[in-house]
């Protein structure tokens, strides 16, 4: 979904996240990965304080209330969101619904007034650390329990040969070198094969590995992985919230870079000769 018609800049940034959540959810496979996640810490979320980061309609806001959180509050900045999760939280049972506050401000800005036991967050960008994970480094409060606490971001060379079609030439592939492109093929389920970043809460981002050396291919591969506890929960080519980028391989060694931006943070990726 895009939109066409030019737009002030925060009318512009408030929608389009909006249109985000909304893509988001329709990644089921992906929900169900997050819902199954709270579901096995129902001890940890049952009569305790917890908080939904970045809660966009406060879906999972609403779970933990049916898990028995004494408290839960769904943080988040977007007006638009707020609004509309606030609409949607009424339709719950009474019950549920006092038990769930919508707070409209940044998560990094929040001070709950008392302690919490679990944060909920789902801060992942295609190149894991290029949305809000940021933000989680940058908490007023310390949960006792994130979920999900860590995510990795893997790499694969493969042969383009193996993918390229009658759109996507190669000579249109020799024309994206330095370009990351996501969703510019097909997943086939093998290509994430090593970790390039690794982010874990507490700990924070860290590099892996930047070097391709004594690996074959010609056509480089990035993919998300969010995990917790080391175990993954859901990956690019699996849930397709997250697609799989793409770039032509010119080197043996890769730049990723990731600087404040207006919104997130900005992926600067480039080549080492």
């Amino acid at each position: 979904m895009d939109i066409l018609n030019h737009l002030a800049p925060r009318r512009f940034r408030a929608v389009d996240d909006l249109l985000a959540f909304i893509s988001i959810y329709e990644d089921t496979r992906r929900t169900r990965a997050l819902r199954g996640l709270l579901r096995q810490h129902q001890k940890q979320i049952h009569d305790h304080v917890c908080v939904e980061g970045g809660c966009g309609l406060a879906l999972f806001a609403a779970e933990m209330a049916r898990l028995g959180a004494r408290r839960v509050y769904a943080v988040e900045q977007n007006p638009l969101l707020t609004r509309l999760a606030r609409q949607r939280l009424e339709q719950l049972p009474a019950a549920l619904r006092r038990r769930i506050e919508v707070i409209e401000m940044p998560l990094q800005e929040f001070r709950p007034p008392l302690p919490v036991a679990v944060l909920v967050q789902e801060f992942y960008g295609q190149l894991l650390y290029d949305e809000d994970l940021f933000v989680l480094e940058q908490l007023r409060f310390r949960p006792q329990l994130v979920l999900p606490d860590g995510g990795e971001l893997r790499a694969g060379v493969v042969s383009a040969a193996k993918y390229l079609d009658r759109e996507v030439t190669g000579e249109v592939l020799q024309a994206l070198a330095g370009v990351l492109v996501a969703g510019l093929f097909e997943e086939r389920g093998r290509e994430l094969q090593f970790p390039v970043l690794r982010w874990q809460f507490g700990t924070g981002l860290e590099q892996i590995t930047d070097s391709l050396q004594g690996r074959r291919g010609d056509l480089l591969c990035f993919g998300v992985v969010v995990t917790h506890r080391g175990r993954r929960i859901c990956a690019a080519g699996q849930c397709p919230n997250w697609s799989c980028v793409w770039t032509p391989r010119v080197a043996d060694r890769f730049e990723l870079e990731f600087r404040p931006a207006a919104a997130g943070r900005e992926c600067y990726f480039r080549w080492r000769m």
